[in-house]
């Protein structure tokens, strides 16, 4: 990688980090193995980086394969036993000005009970807000494939305590 590829290397990641840091956290449920894939991801990209037409799709569809292929490395193993207990995820107060920071570990644990693809494609639809097309052509499926798997999903979701007010503020269809 030359300088100039290199300054927009560098220019790409202060742009999009957060975002992309973000996703990776709604994808795994989890802020340690998000940097993991962030990083990873990362790597692929300044692997490639010369060839790669649209860098802020190409990390959404990398984010997506690494998290489902350590999905299904996961599942080939055994359990590990926890040493701590599970977080707190009770039902914030609705009038409670820090509602929305105390849904968090909720929303965070129940994301982390969908399937990878439900997962990818719910935190793509709806909390990088991008449309079924986009989401489609970034996981690589049918945009009825993602409106199924995101309407199975988001009832999953809903019966979920302390969630289905915040998927009704964000504007998921019912």
């Amino acid at each position: 990688m030359d300088r100039k590829q290199a300054r927009a290397f560098e220019e790409f990641v202060r742009e999009s980090g957060d975002t992309l840091l973000r996703i990776a956290t709604l994808l795994t449920s989890d802020r340690h193995a998000a940097e993991d894939v962030y990083q990873e991801t990362l790597e692929r990209l300044a692997a490639r980086w010369a060839k790669v037409d649209n860098p802020g799709a190409f990390c959404r569809r990398v984010l997506h394969n690494i998290v489902v292929d350590r999905a299904r490395s996961q599942q080939r193993r055994p359990r590990e036993l926890s040493l701590y207990p599970a977080a707190d995820s009770s039902d914030p107060r609705s009038g409670d000005r820090l509602a929305a920071v105390e849904l968090r570990p909720a929303l965070l644990a129940a994301l982390g009970t969908l399937a990878p693809q439900q997962r990818a494609i719910v935190v793509l639809r709806y909390f990088d807000d991008r449309s079924e097309a986009e989401v489609a052509a970034l996981l690589g499926v049918s945009p009825g494939t993602v409106k199924s798997t995101a309407s199975r999903a988001i009832s999953r979701l809903r019966a979920e305590p302390g969630i289905a007010e915040l998927f009704s503020s964000a504007g998921c269809p019912d």
